[in-house]
């Protein structure tokens, strides 16, 4: 008579096995802690194992196993260790762990176990698979610092945080926020600063949202020089190039009067005519249209970005234009 009940393999009761003594080790020897994967879920991998300092602090740090246990994985061995050979449907996933992985082989008659880290370069291709040397002195219950040695440092990124953070609120909470531009800056054409800082901006959709039509950018280092802004080559030079670096300039400039920004990058980039010593601007309507649509495009994605209304939108666009002396129309 055929059985009517599942069958407890002995295939299945080795994974038992192996999978008991390098828990019982992992947990009892080390004070970690072992996580079991599902045998459903087990393509190559075990169980994680999850460090735990001596003060038993979990950190978040982990790496994987892969355990065999039976008396064929000892069966062949080099003059540094146990080959281990593996089966090719598990390289790739192995190599691509987001964790460490090591192997475990268990030895059904002494009870050892042994462990090598999966590293793709190390192991060689055979014809079935692939192999790795177990060293002969990796044991795993007297390498418990080895171990812990694979994992990268621990970060205390909470209080690493802590002033960006602080920064963050202060940037969502003031009126007005005013980025300046040093005049080394200027003279080097350095633009990695001022790009970094609308990043910060954009960080997370609540710190964008808050820091919406705040940024008032200034230049230091010219109060001496007699000229404006838009009379000084390098600066009209550094402008042209940081109104292309700066794409999402109309989502947060300030356009609130008093404010110079948007007149700054306008005047920068207009043609310049001198009459009797003195510099007259020639801004067209050409250049201001040119200004307004290479920015356009960056404002759109934001405010979608934001779930943000075509009326919250259109308000941004208003206001940008009138900073530039233009009246918009509701057709605009």
């Amino acid at each position: 008579m055929k059985s009517t009940f599942p069958t407890y393999t002995q295939n299945a009761k080795k994974g038992e096995l192996g999978v008991s003594l390098v828990s019982s080790i992992i947990a009892d020897s080390f004070g970690w802690i072992f996580k079991r994967n599902h045998q459903e879920h087990d393509f190559g991998i075990d169980g994680q194992v999850e460090f735990v300092s001596d003060r038993g602090r979990v950190t978040g740090q982990m790496f994987a196993v892969q355990i065999k246990y039976g008396s064929s994985f000892f069966t062949e061995e080099n003059r540094w260790g146990y080959v281990f050979r593996g089966e090719a449907k598990h390289f790739n996933y192995l190599a691509n762990y987001p964790v460490p992985v090591i192997i475990c082989i268990c030895n059904p008659d002494s009870h050892q176990c042994y462990w090598v880290r999966f590293v793709p370069e190390l192991a060689q291709s055979t014809e079935e698979g692939w192999k790795i040397t177990v060293p002969f002195e990796n044991v795993l219950a007297t390498c418990k610092d080895e171990l812990a040695a694979l994992m990268p440092d621990v970060r205390d990124t909470a209080t690493e945080l802590q002033i960006y953070w602080a920064m963050n609120n202060v940037l969502s909470e003031t009126g007005a926020v005013l980025f300046g531009i040093e005049r080394r800056d200027v003279e080097l054409r350095r633009f990695a600063a001022p790009r970094e800082f609308f990043d910060r901006l954009r960080s997370t959709k609540e710190l964008a949202y808050a820091c919406q039509g705040k940024v008032e950018i200034s230049f230091s280092g010219y109060d001496e020089d007699p000229r404006e802004l838009f009379e000084i080559e390098e600066v009209r030079e550094y402008v042209a190039q940081l109104d292309l670096v700066l794409e999402d300039l109309f989502f947060f400039v300030r356009t609130e009067k008093p404010t110079h920004t948007l007149a700054t990058f306008v005047q920068c980039q207009a043609e310049v005519h001198w009459y009797n010593g003195r510099a007259q601007l020639a801004v067209s309507t050409k250049s201001i249209a040119e200004f307004l649509h290479r920015h356009w495009p960056a404002l759109n994605e934001l405010t979608n970005w934001l779930g943000m209304s075509v009326e919250e939108n259109k308000r941004i666009c208003f206001a940008v234009m009138r900073c530039l002396n233009l009246e918009p129309t509701e057709d605009a």
